[in-house]
């Protein structure tokens, strides 16, 4: 799941899902310019996941695959690599037309998202 081929990004310091002073400075942004947006990233990362399990329940793959790409695009935005690669992965195989292997990789990516939004709650 780590094929992120041109993704640059770096881990989190402290075990950290995110950090939100390099993700701030990625987008040439001052940490208090950037904190407003952490909720509203927040919100469009339950929205898409909410849209990602509802298309891999009633196995509609193109659904799955739009709306992991823009989970993917939201915290590509967080540098928060782990969800990216779970977004690319999903992505990937909603894309190959394997409806179930994506409802098996939704555990993960639940997983992953699930740490984020703990940490973003928290910001």
């Amino acid at each position: 799941m780590n094929d992120v081929s041109g993704y640059e990004g770096n881990p989190a310091p402290g075990g950290a899902v995110f950090d939100p002073a390099e993700a701030s400075r990625a987008l040439g942004l001052t940490l208090e310019e950037f904190t407003p947006l952490l909720a509203k990233a927040a919100r469009e990362i339950r929205f898409r996941l909410d849209a990602v399990r509802q298309g891999v329940a009633e196995e509609d793959l193109r659904a799955v695959a739009l709306n992991s790409h823009t989970l993917k695009s939201v915290v590509a935005t967080l540098r928060a690599e782990a969800v990216r690669d779970a977004a690319i992965a999903m992505e990937r195989c909603a894309k190959e037309g394997e409806c179930a292997r994506c409802a098996g990789m939704l555990t993960c990516l639940e997983e992953r998202a699930a740490e984020l939004l703990a940490e973003l709650d928290d910001v």
